[in-house]
C-alpha cells in the first residue's frame, strides 16, 4: 500500500515527533535496541513515516545526533572562545558543552549507548558528527601550545577527560537529584554549569607548563 503523504500543515510537527521519539529511545536503548515499531508507538505515527522523513532508522538517528551536537556547538560558537585568554578558554568550552547538554539532555545517553555498542564505524556520518567536538578541543589545545601556555599533552586524552566527565555528570544528575529530594544525599549536588566551571578550571591549571 503506498504511503500517504502527510498534509503540509502536519509535516513539521510529524517530523519533530519522530525526532523527539528518537531522542528518548536512542538514549535509552541505543541504535540497535530501538525498533521502528517502538519509534511509531512513541511518536504516534506510522513507522513508514521514518522512511518518508529520514529515509531510514539510520537517517533518523543521524538527525537526532546532529541536533544534539548542533546544540553543543552553537553554544561553543556563542561563547566566542577564541577571543578569550587561554586561562579562560577551557572553562568557557566546558560551560558551553554543559549548556548544550542542558539543551539536548538526550545526548549524553546517546553517546554512552553508541560507545557501549562499539558500532560507530558502521555509521561514518555519526562518527564525523562526534569528531566535530574533538576538533574544537584540539584547536584550543594547539593554540595554547603556540602561545606557550600549555605543556605537551595528547589532545584525545584531554578531550576524553573533558567531554567524558561532563557526559557522566549528565547521566548521573537525575540519580543525585532523587537522593537529594529524599534527604539521602550526603554530599553537595552542583548543577551542570557549576561542575563545568570546576572541571575547566582544574584542567586548565593542570595543563600549565
Amino acid at each position: 500500500m503506498p504511503v500517504r503523504k502527510p498534509r503540509p500543515r502536519d509535516s513539521l510537527a510529524s517530523r519533530q515527533a519522530l525526532l523527539d521519539a528518537g531522542a528518548v529511545l536512542f538514549a535509552q536503548n541505543g541504535y540497535k535496541g530501538t525498533t521502528l515499531d517502538a519509534l511509531a508507538d512513541r511518536s504516534g505515527l506510522n513507522k513508514a513515516m521514518v522512511a518518508y522523513y529520514f529515509k531510514s532508522k539510520s537517517g533518523l538517528y543521524q538527525a537526532v545526533l546532529d541536533q544534539g551536537i548542533g546544540a553543543v556547538l552553537s553554544n561553543v560558537e556563542a561563547a566566542d572562545i577564541e577571543s578569550l585568554p587561554f586561562e579562560a578558554r577551557l572553562t568557557a568550552f566546558a560551560r558551553a558543552i554543559a549548556s548544550g547538554f542542558n539543551n539536548a539532555p538526550f545526548l549524553p545517553g546517546m553517546l554512552v549507548q553508541d560507545y557501549l555498542a562499539g558500532d560507530q564505524g558502521q555509521r561514518p556520518e555519526a562518527f564525523a558528527s562526534l569528531a566535530r567536538m574533538f576538533q574544537t578541543t584540539r584547536a584550543i589545545l594547539e593554540r595554547g601550545q603556540i602561545e606557550g601556555k600549555v605543556r605537551a599533552v595528547d589532545p584525545h586524552m584531554l578531550h576524553l577527560s573533558l567531554v567524558g566527565s561532563l557526559v557522566f555528570f549528565g547521566l548521573t544528575k537525575r540519580f543525585r537529584d532523587n537522593l537529594e529530594r529524599e534527604g539521602r544525599l550526603p554530599m553537595s549536588n552542583p548543577d551542570m554549569d557549576e561542575y563545568a566551571t570546576f572541571l575547566g578550571d582544574m584542567l586548565g591549571a593542570g595543563l600549565r607548563p
